[in-house]
């Protein structure tokens, strides 16, 4: 945020140096005589709950934070003190604020910021409701930035776009993609990590301790945490190092986590998916036959390989796992199917529920030509959830990244162990190899010469 150029952005660093400025402020009054206040503003300032409206953090299952805020808080309260009696009273650069103690984890740093300059992504967010016109409704926002003048959190209405798949719905609030990153490079932890890398010799001096002294890295790390001023040295050296050799946003490009790229793909199927519901349940199988194959004509004739590979890495199985069962969710939705992938998505049969009553189970598989466990599970777990009475038809895609299995011989082997598995088991089971393998462009195909 501080490299922005964006005139909405280029104050966010003096604002948050002020406003743990104005925290120390409150910590050093707090000391004189009734100054139970001023702890009490102080404590409130350092309350920095996680806020919801942008979904970022750790929670699987939550976006609504682990209520750790006040722990936190009572920590960063408990360092100021120790700042505030080092003779600290003020700091210059956002480095400084490791003086505020242990707890500053990578989640608790975009927290931190989040609240303090809330009504800047307020802003931020209105400009694009306003540009792609999406609909919303009004909210009452707490922590939208704190007013240092009157020393208290801010309280806003304003007019936000809905999250619905909470209750009760909260808004959204969005963040610039190059503010994105996976963890936040200014934590507590990191910052001690580049300290003891960089900075060993110096560190032991500043300690008073031998360079040849056998002390251990903890023990090192816990007396420097000690020692406010020291901290404050090294916390402006850090920040130093982080303007010379600034972070890079998240690359959306590549997706190397597979943050958006599961989603996008499966909306981009649901698109170009052409297959209909089936009239009764004597066709099922046929229609998911012509979902499968449906979404091979996807991967190999329309693009959709693309979604497959982080640059020139393929993403793991479970990633394209992922993607196929969000692509079937999202298009038979749109023909009022409701559709159940076991718990562990990855393995497994799949519920298919129609709108008319009846449902039906099928075996849906994706599995990886170049793993190495690959005919251990096509030999053996297929024919167990084959077993299954509600099991009506099978169908295994078999993602091809490398050209040695899309041989003759690799498809024909394939095939014979298929057929054995329909065999043994008495039940339809069909291989579809999806061929994933990096397409060139129908624009940079060279013209054939008669």
């Amino acid at each position: 945020m501080f490299d922005s150029t964006d005139v909405r952005w280029t104050a966010v660093h003096d604002r948050m140096i002020a406003f743990f400025n104005q925290a120390l402020t409150h910590v050093a009054a707090s000391t004189r005589r009734g100054g139970r206040a001023e702890t009490e503003r102080a404590a409130a300032m350092f309350s920095f709950p996680e806020p919801p409206q942008f979904c970022l953090g750790y929670g699987e299952r939550t976006i609504f934070g682990h209520g750790s805020a006040r722990g936190l808080g009572e920590a960063m309260l408990a360092a100021s003190r120790q700042a505030i009696d080092a003779g600290i009273d003020h700091i210059d650069d956002f480095g400084e604020l490791m003086l505020f103690g242990d707890g500053f984890g990578a989640d608790r740093v975009s927290d931190m910021t989040c609240n303090i300059v809330m009504d800047l992504f307020i802003g931020y967010t209105h400009d694009v409701v306003e540009r792609h016109s999406i609909p919303t409704k009004p909210f009452t926002v707490q922590h939208a930035g704190y007013d240092v003048a009157r020393s208290r959190w801010r309280k806003v209405k304003a007019n936000l776009p809905v999250n619905p798949c909470w209750a009760p719905a909260p808004p959204v609030l969005l963040v610039p993609k190059d503010f994105l990153d996976e963890l936040p490079r200014m934590d507590d932890t990191a910052f001690w990590d580049w300290i003891y890398t960089n900075e060993n010799e110096q560190l032991r001096k500043d300690l008073g301790y031998l360079i040849t002294s056998k002390v251990n890295r903890d023990d090192i790390i816990a007396a420097a945490k000690r020692r406010p001023k020291l901290v404050r040295k090294y916390g402006i050296s850090y920040a130093k190092r982080y303007r010379e050799q600034p972070p890079k946003p998240y690359d959306f490009g590549s997706d190397p986590r597979f943050k958006v790229t599961g989603l996008d793909a499966a909306a981009h199927f649901a698109h170009l998916a052409r297959f209909e519901a089936p009239g009764d349940d004597s066709s099922f199988c046929d229609f998911v036959a012509s979902l499968v194959a449906d979404f091979k004509w996807a991967v190999e004739d329309r693009g959709l390989w693309k979604s497959f590979w982080s640059g020139t890495r393929p993403f793991a199985e479970d990633r394209v796992q992922d993607l196929f069962h969000m692509a079937i969710l999202l298009s038979c939705r749109d023909r009022d199917i409701d559709v159940s992938p076991e718990a562990n998505s990855g393995a497994g049969p799949v519920d298919f529920k129609f709108s008319s009553g009846w449902s039906r189970r099928a075996l849906v598989e994706i599995k990886f030509a170049k793993s190495s466990s690959y005919w251990d599970n096509l030999e053996q777990q297929a024919p167990t959830y084959m077993q299954s009475e509600a099991i009506s038809c099978g169908f295994i895609l078999i993602v091809q990244h490398e050209d040695r299995h899309c041989t003759t011989e690799f498809v024909a082997r394939t095939t014979g162990v298929v057929e054995t598995v329909t065999n043994a088991t008495g039940r339809s089971y069909q291989a579809v190899f999806v061929d994933a393998r990096p397409k060139v462009s129908a624009s940079k195909k060279t013209r054939p010469t008669s």
